[in-house]
């Protein structure tokens, strides 16, 4: 079983790329970290953790969490989103490792990759064999952004200055797959990978 780490950034296709793993490769176990995060956010220790660092407006009623509200406070100021990451990566980190050590366990997995999309900039270190980026250059990243969700052009600039520069990922990663193209160029350098890497 080979263990993967999968990044990119906002907008540059990572979950197409998970969705084309999953149907080239059906035996691979995929963990996804937000996901994750998103379960973390439910839990009464981590709630109040939240509202210690944000204040109550980290929820709304009924305890759903103000997505929006956060996104705000975290892309406007980097020393509360240092500290959010501070208490929700760790967390991330942990559920990874119970998830691998049950995959491994578990026998007739081809590959376990956990999708994280701070893989680099959380130093998300889980013993994996190797890291996979999917990339296309900042201007489709800004264009796909304001497109597919609407944001303005400022919100657009504060999102990627939040994360590390695909280029800078670039450099990290094992493998790149390019994904400015149509979904079937992704598609053949997915399929390729899983041929001559893991199978």
């Amino acid at each position: 079983m080979r263990v993967l780490g999968l990044t990119g950034g906002i907008a540059t296709g990572k979950s197409t790329c998970v969705e084309l793993i999953r149907g080239l490769d059906p035996c691979a176990v995929i963990f996804d970290a937000d996901q994750c995060v998103a379960a973390l956010y439910q839990r009464s220790d981590v709630a109040a953790s939240l509202v210690d660092l944000v204040g109550q407006s980290a929820y709304l009623e009924g305890a759903e969490l103000n997505r929006s509200y956060l996104r705000e406070r975290m892309f406007a100021d980097p020393d509360l989103r240092r500290e959010m990451q501070a208490l929700i990566h760790p967390l991330v980190r942990k559920e990874c490792l119970v998830s691998l050590e049950k995959t491994s366990k578990k026998g007739g997995t081809t590959s376990f990759i956990a999708d994280v999309p701070l893989l680099f900039e959380g130093g998300f270190d889980f013993g994996q064999d190797a890291n996979l980026v999917v990339a296309v250059s900042r201007e489709t990243q800004e264009q796909r952004l304001i497109m597919r969700s609407g944001f303005d052009v400022a919100t657009v600039h504060a999102i990627l200055e939040a994360q590390l520069p695909i280029s800078h990922k670039e450099k990290c990663a094992d493998v790149v797959f390019w994904n400015e193209g149509v979904k079937s160029v992704l598609k053949a350098q997915v399929k390729r990978f899983i041929e001559n890497n893991y199978r």
